[in-house]
């Protein structure tokens, strides 16, 4: 009788390329774009356009998200700044640095109302459950708080030395004031309008994004050249980590359904892209020479990013499209050495203005066997793509082979995974058959068994026949290892 012994030998899975965020197009806006805000239900971007020595016109750019074209020039106070947006009211807020007032622009008809603050406002924060809009006056120490509904400021809060960033948590109806000369933050209580905590944070700290999700503050500190970011944790308003960044970062914006955080490192003229769950640097793009990019915008229903070039007097589109994958396998339930044919799937999930993913999808198994092709290219319509490959498990294993879809991602798509199991069944013995009496002799020359062999070992015996009577037949059995 002749013994032959299959040996399963584990495959190493594929990983392939990735890709994230890119610069997909530039748009040309007005003298010294600084400040930028969303209509994230319009898909409207607006960017304050500071202008120079009164040389420029102080206007605010008006662009449509759809195709990132520049529909509109408002003219507004003097030396705009900060961007504020309520989206459920279509109302954007802009803090007039050199006219000491805000110009309330109607986002339907774009015509526009004229509200006094305090000296110097800088940035705009507003809480859409309130309809209450913040404005930071660095000249005076202080934030006024105006009344979304009547266009009245309501009260003025005193904060520290000159205040900056803003930053909203609607849900806490909590503020977050940045003190530029104080290295500190100052915590508004909505409700009271009054500072209930001063959080000490980097040197100089500026612009200020939050996530209301998480209820994480993320505030830039400015003068240095090994810029950070500071989180707080809003449960307890203490920094709970400081994130290294690039040079002398200014704008900052927070993509809350991914949990991405966007910074402008001005002197590096790079974006800064943080992973709000591992608190790390995942991402940088960098931009061409001498953009000194300044005001981040996110629009969280494109997953596009917007970033105001000061030294190019002009708007970065940074794409991000999220994206979701999937695979099947038909038959699912698979004989040894036949053929599966394995479809991924690939949607672009990033809702308004999302399109069809383009690129490669990489699969790899857990278990032993082989594609006709370890990557297929992408083909659909809408927001949707698919490509198929063959999959021939060699060995049954242990029974089920994870199969792993991988899409890279293109210019505008970011990657994603999925999977799915293959059931494997016995129908013939795979791998190379040794004579059981010659295996005492090759085992001295191979590495511990329990080095490289795993699964299940098939037993495939022959019981010879009188000479002249046919074949041998097969004996079929199998072990555990």
């Amino acid at each position: 009788m002749i013994t032959t012994v299959a040996l399963l030998v584990l495959i190493p899975g594929i990983t392939p390329p990735g890709r994230a965020e890119a610069v997909t197009g530039t748009i040309a806006v007005g003298v010294n774009p600084a400040g930028i805000g969303i209509d994230t239900s319009a898909n409207r971007i607006y960017v304050s356009n500071y202008g120079l020595n009164g040389t420029f016109p102080s206007t605010v750019s008006v662009i449509n998200g759809t195709n990132n074209s520049l529909t509109d020039t408002i003219t507004v106070g003097v030396n705009p700044a900060g961007v504020g947006v309520n989206s459920g009211t279509h109302t954007i807020y802009i803090a007039n640095y050199n006219s000491s007032s805000v110009s309330v622009i109607n986002g339907v008809s774009n015509s526009t109302a004229t509200i006094s603050v305090g000296v110097h406002p800088s940035r705009v924060g507003v809480n859409p459950i309130t309809n209450e809009i913040y404005v930071t006056n660095s000249g005076t120490g202080t934030v006024s708080v105006i009344n979304g509904t009547t266009n009245t400021v309501s009260t003025t809060i005193l904060v520290g030395r000159s205040p900056v960033g803003i930053g909203v948590i609607p849900s806490t109806n909590m503020i977050y004031v940045s003190n530029s000369l104080d290295n500190s933050v100052s915590v508004i209580n909505g409700q009271t309008n009054t500072v209930i905590k001063t959080i000490i944070v980097g040197n100089d700290p500026g612009n200020i994004g939050a996530n209301p999700t998480t209820d994480i503050i993320y505030v830039v500190n400015s003068n240095s050249s090994s810029g950070t970011v500071s989180m707080i944790d809003g449960s307890s308003n203490t920094v709970v980590a400081a994130i290294p960044v690039g040079a002398y970062p200014t704008g900052i914006d927070v993509n809350s359904l991914t949990n991405k955080i966007y910074v402008a490192n001005s002197a590096d003229g790079t974006i800064s892209v943080i992973d709000g769950f591992t608190n790390q640097v995942v991402n940088t793009v960098s931009l061409p020479l001498g953009t000194f990019p300044g005001a981040v915008g996110v629009d969280t229903v494109t997953n596009e990013i917007y970033v105001a070039n000061s030294g190019r007097r002009t708007v970065s589109v940074i794409s991000g499209h999220s994206t979701a994958t999937s695979v099947v396998c038909n038959p699912s339930t698979q004989l040894v050495n036949a053929n599966s044919l394995c479809t991924a799937t690939t949607t672009d999930t990033s809702g308004f203005g999302a399109n069809v993913p383009t690129g490669a999808v990489f699969f790899s198994s857990t278990g032993t066997g082989s594609f006709n092709s370890t990557s297929c290219s992408l083909r659909g319509t809408g927001t949707t793509a698919s490509c198929s490959v063959t999959y021939t498990p060699t060995m049954v294993g242990t029974g089920h082979h994870t199969i792993f879809s991988a899409y890279s991602g293109d210019s505008t798509h970011m990657s994603s995974t999925g999977n799915t199991i293959v059931t494997v069944t016995t129908s013939s013995v795979g791998g190379t058959e040794i004579p059981i009496n010659k295996l005492a002799l090759l085992l001295p020359l191979l590495p511990p068994i329990s080095m490289f062999v795993t699964g299940i070992v098939l037993i495939h015996a022959f019981k010879k026949r009188p000479s002249g009577r046919g074949e041998n037949s097969p004996i079929e059995g199998q072990t555990t290892v």
